[in-house]
């Protein structure tokens, strides 16, 4: 990757803060976008100048990276945050000058806090420096999320990633019996707190590994026994390949196993938006949750859902009280879908702002033509290859 040069501070302050007048659209205006000062530029540079200097990490280093290409004229991805502060923005920043680029930035992790926000808003006003004619837009995962940007300076409006999780897909199965109190689809990490499960009399599991290798054969094996030890009646679905690692389901497996239990859970205190959580409401599934950061609440509602103190009694109550008071799923589903579809048509109308904006004719509309879920998970440089070749890959195709 080329390196970074830093701006130089020696131009006339009217030539080098016109390169901020370029940012100042009025969609990002719109959506919060605030230049920056001159001496919040001089506290970015001095903060992760060095860094700058030394340019990005090779894409080949870096985790695999949620992206998509939505157009390419004009230029519109969107990307998730895994390892690098800015998705593919950050991988790609030497698009040439006279390109107008737009990203579409959705945090992978929960940034609920002010230190995430303050380094994502120091990395984006100096990939500006860099890349006057590139538009950053963050798609928070929360409201809180997006007013923490907001009043940072960055354009920011809420989008939980989640939505595009497939309804026909993910959906009600009335051929398959329940066998089973609850299922928690997740990985064995501990911060899944898989433990707080433990008071439940029959509970399933759906798990694999990340990308970030955050549990190992042994920790997984581990985790495993002693559970199993504490909790006999327990059932980890998922086989083990030759090499130890767990075999991922398809999301029709999933599902199908989604459907064998009366309850899905959610155990952890901090992540992302956490995908299993919609995928549970749409298979119909009430949902016992804990308090937590990242965005999985958007879509419950207190007539299916039930958040409790982390510790197994609590869940165990809470899996009980939601199976025995027997909801509907085609209910859960309906009323889930009622907010997808809100979330669906805000993306939807702000890629049309995009395509308006910057004087392009095209449009979309509902129903939903992306697919699901919009973004892949590829190897970096995949992703920049794909990007940069033009090659739209966002949409449905038959």
């Amino acid at each position: 990757m080329a390196m970074l040069s830093l701006p130089n501070f020696s131009l006339p302050q009217r030539v080098f803060f016109r390169i901020y007048d370029r940012n100042c659209r009025m969609l990002t205006l719109k959506h919060g976008y605030r230049p920056p000062t001159r001496s919040e530029i001089v506290r970015a540079m001095l903060r992760h100048g060095r860094n700058l200097r030394k340019g990005h990490l090779p894409a080949k280093s870096q985790p695999a990276l949620q992206a998509s290409l939505l157009s390419d004229d004009p230029f519109i991805s969107y990307s998730g945050m895994s390892g690098t502060p800015l998705g593919l923005a950050s991988h790609m920043p030497l698009l040439p000058r006279s390109h107008r680029a737009w990203f579409l930035i959705s945090p992978t992790w929960s940034i609920e806090n002010s230190s995430s926000v303050k380094a994502i808003r120091t990395y984006a006003v100096l990939h500006r420096l860099r890349n006057p004619r590139h538009s950053l837009i963050f798609l928070s995962n929360t409201q809180a999320e997006a007013g923490l940007l907001n009043q940072s300076g960055e354009a920011a409006v809420q989008h939980n990633k989640t939505s595009t999780t497939s309804e026909y897909i993910f959906r009600p199965l009335d051929d398959v019996p329940v066998e089973f109190d609850a299922i928690y689809n997740a990985q064995l990490a501990p911060w899944k707190r898989h433990d707080l499960s433990l008071g439940i009399p029959r509970c399933a599991f759906v798990f694999y590994r990340d990308s970030n290798e955050s549990s190992t054969k042994e920790s997984e094996r581990a985790r495993i026994d002693r559970h199993r030890e504490l909790a006999p009646h327990h059932v980890f679905i998922n086989e083990f390949d030759g090499t130890g690692k767990p075999v991922r389901l398809s999301s029709v497996h999933v599902n199908t196993h989604l459907n064998r239990a009366a309850v899905g859970i959610c155990l952890s205190e901090v992540e992302g938006p956490m995908f299993a959580s919609t995928e549970y409401l749409l298979a119909g599934l009430p949902v016992v949750t804990t308090p937590n950061l990242g965005g999985r609440d958007l879509y419950l509602d207190d007539e299916y859902s039930l958040t409790v103190p982390p510790d197994p009694r609590s869940v165990a109550e809470a899996v009980l009280a939601l199976k025995e008071r027997r909801i509907p799923r085609a209910y859960i589903r309906s009323q889930t879908l009622k907010r997808v579809e809100r979330d669906r048509e805000r993306f939807i109308d702000l890629v049309n702002e995009i395509f308006l904006e910057s004087g392009s004719l095209h449009r979309i509309a509902m129903p939903w033509p992306f697919r699901y879920p919009v973004m892949e998970w590829l190897p970096p440089q995949i992703a920049i290859d794909r990007s940069l070749s033009g090659a739209v890959d966002a949409f449905v195709t038959s």
